[in-house]
């Protein structure tokens, strides 16, 4: 399920930004959308890891 987070997050937010740098307008909100979207998809991961991880313990 995590993954499938990662995948949703991308496709809304990161995406979207990487798209609009061809007309950058307004790129300090673009850039912090993009650093955001890449923070919480690299918390989404480690959950990912850490629940993989502990079910590989039991």
């Amino acid at each position: 399920m995590p993954i499938v987070l990662n995948l949703v997050i991308f496709l809304l937010f990161t995406q979207p930004a990487n798209a609009a740098t061809l007309q950058p307008d307004d790129w300090e909100t673009l850039r912090r959308q993009w650093e955001y979207s890449h923070a919480v998809n690299a918390a989404v991961a480690l959950l990912a890891f850490g629940c993989t991880r502990l079910a590989s313990l039991r």
